[in-house]
């Protein structure tokens, strides 16, 4: 089980990453509109678009932050990253515009509910 621990781990350091990334690039593409505007002369769309991209970027850090939180939490064996990952996985399962992120949550569900996953966030002997 712990493999599946290590793969699940990277699995939301990967998929959160990227989506966290892609709100970043939402963020530089909102601002560099912005700026563009401005150099043209349309000065009061700057703090509206930078804002938009701002909003945006928080909302993706919102959803997605958790999930690279999990699994870090994840490879290092932290006492809270299985029930966190619980919860994360629930709330993966509510994204339906992206299949990998129901997948992930399938996965996670079924890797950190079974036993011998619960054994050794507890740090005990599985039987």
């Amino acid at each position: 089980m712990r493999t599946h621990v290590a793969i699940l781990g990277w699995a939301h350091i990967l998929i959160n990453g990227i989506h966290l990334l892609l709100g970043l690039l939402i963020l530089l593409g909102f601002s560099g509109a912005g700026f563009l505007s401005a150099l043209v002369g349309a000065i009061p769309l700057l703090p509206v678009l930078g804002g938009i991209g701002v909003f945006i970027f928080l909302l993706f850090a919102f959803v997605y932050l958790p999930g690279l939180l999990v699994g870090w939490g994840l490879l290092n064996y932290a006492p809270w990253a299985r029930i966190l990952g619980i919860v994360v996985s629930i709330f993966d399962l509510l994204q339906l515009h992206t299949p990998w992120m129901i997948a992930l949550g399938i996965y996670g569900l079924i890797v950190l509910f079974n036993a011998e996953t619960v054994a050794l966030f507890e740090r005990r002997q599985y039987r």
